[in-house]
């Protein structure tokens, strides 16, 4: 992958060895690129390019700055609900296509409007929580802490306390959950 400013430029890669593509990740395009090339030829590839390695935290951190999650990290199996996980807004769900794993479940979610937790970005103003850390607001439990580096991690939180205004703790350290320009909330919740 490549991110940053100026990442975009590597496109297209036009004489790639091997079949080498690249494309903006359509998550986001603050994700940066996306790139495919046989194993161990990717890094290698963006360098002659002009590309500098980074190191796997810069990148989590921007991630989790943006509210994506990551895999069973952040999206734990038969538990993870696609409407939750905003995979509507993320380019996760096409709406037109029928018949999947999981189809009735998110197609009732959205059109009913039942989402009521959903997965944000939130800053940590202390030490890390561990991953499954319940979050509390007035000593009742209102979501979870999921992957996390640094002062960043993203959180299931009910949609009725973001706004807590006097705030959210998990494990004594204080949460502050933000919302992406992506995610779309209900009117309710906002």
């Amino acid at each position: 992958m490549a991110y940053g400013p100026g990442a975009d430029a590597l496109l297209p890669l036009d004489g790639a060895p091997n079949g080498a593509v690249a494309f903006v990740d359509p998550r986001l395009p603050e994700l940066g690129l996306r790139v495919l090339a046989p194993a161990g030829q990717a890094a290698a590839l963006l360098t002659a390019r002009g590309a500098t390695a980074a190191p796997v935290e810069a990148y989590e951190s921007l991630r989790l700055s943006l509210g994506v999650p990551d895999g069973s990290r952040d999206l734990p199996p038969e538990k993870a609900l696609l409407m939750e996980s905003g995979f509507d807004e993320l380019h996760g769900v096409d709406w037109q296509k029928g018949c999947y794993m999981g189809q009735e479940l998110t197609a009732r979610t959205k059109y009913r409007g039942l989402v009521k937790k959903r997965l944000f970005p939130v800053r940590v103003e202390g030490p890390l929580p561990a991953p499954g850390a319940p979050i509390e607001h007035n000593g009742q439990e209102v979501g979870e802490i999921r992957s996390g580096t640094g002062d960043r991690a993203l959180a299931l939180l009910r949609l009725d306390a973001v706004r807590a205004p006097d705030g959210l703790v998990a494990g004594g350290t204080r949460i502050r959950p933000e919302v992406p320009r992506w995610m779309r909330l209900p009117e309710a919740a906002e």
